[in-house]
């Protein structure tokens, strides 16, 4: 299958190196909460802006490879567009790491179609991973932090831990369906639900994957600007 080129560098904390990662293909997750009630809120979040209820969950759909992105800028169509904290999986050289990361999505655009609005904008990850093996026993305490920022206002938007969400090993089936864990591939795992149940529509987004174990973390922010109208 043709694609664009995308090779991103990641710097791997305690190895001392860093991996380039020529990304193969893309994947988001949505709906994939350990909680089920939880999951329900998130669907009735969404539900509020007029997107599709889905008929299973959890549900897992690719998006293009040249997505992905450890920039810290973005240009969007008009206002109604959000990210949201994720976990990242990366198969790399055999070996599997993790990061944090943001789907930005359009919210109008996902009223119409769920992939379209993932496809709309891009994947942005953190330029800092670790070996998952280093954090396999601990990944239920590992912590997703998420700010967002308009103006001179900055609020925490959401927080919760990795055990709010389903285990890598979890998605072992749906991964064998879509040949998830080949090299080269990227994983999005879903996200964690909003501290006021309600989406923001910010300026910036500020995300951060705490180690409370390993006493380490790993962070990344983008900025947001709103492209001017279209002379039609």
């Amino acid at each position: 299958m043709n694609k664009l080129e995308n090779k991103i560098s990641l710097n791997v904390q305690g190895a001392d190196k860093t991996i380039d990662v020529n990304i193969n293909h893309v994947f988001n997750a949505g709906y994939a909460g350990s909680d089920q009630e939880k999951v329900q809120e998130h669907i009735d979040e969404l539900a509020k802006l007029g997107v599709p209820t889905p008929e299973t969950t959890p549900i897992l759909f690719p998006v293009s490879n040249h997505l992905v992105t450890t920039d810290s800028e973005i240009q969007v169509q008009h206002k109604k567009t959000s990210g949201e904290i994720e976990y990242v999986l990366i198969w790399h050289n055999g070996d599997l790491y993790v990061t944090v990361g943001s789907d930005h999505t359009d919210r109008e655009l996902e009223t119409f179609s769920v992939p379209m609005s993932k496809q709309a904008y891009p994947n942005f990850i953190a330029k800092d991973a670790w070996r998952y093996e280093e954090v396999k026993n601990h990944w239920e305490q590992l912590e997703l932090i998420c700010w967002v920022k308009s103006g001179d206002k900055k609020e925490l938007y959401q927080k919760g831990t990795c055990a709010d969400l389903m285990k890598p090993e979890e998605w072992k089936e749906l991964f064998a369906q879509l040949n998830v864990t080949e090299d080269g591939n990227v994983f999005y795992s879903a996200t964690i639900n909003t501290e006021s149940n309600t989406l923001a529509f910010a300026e910036s987004y500020e995300y951060e994957l705490r180690d409370p174990v390993l006493q380490r973390s790993i962070k990344h922010s983008y900025n947001i600007s709103i492209l001017p109208k279209s002379i039609e």
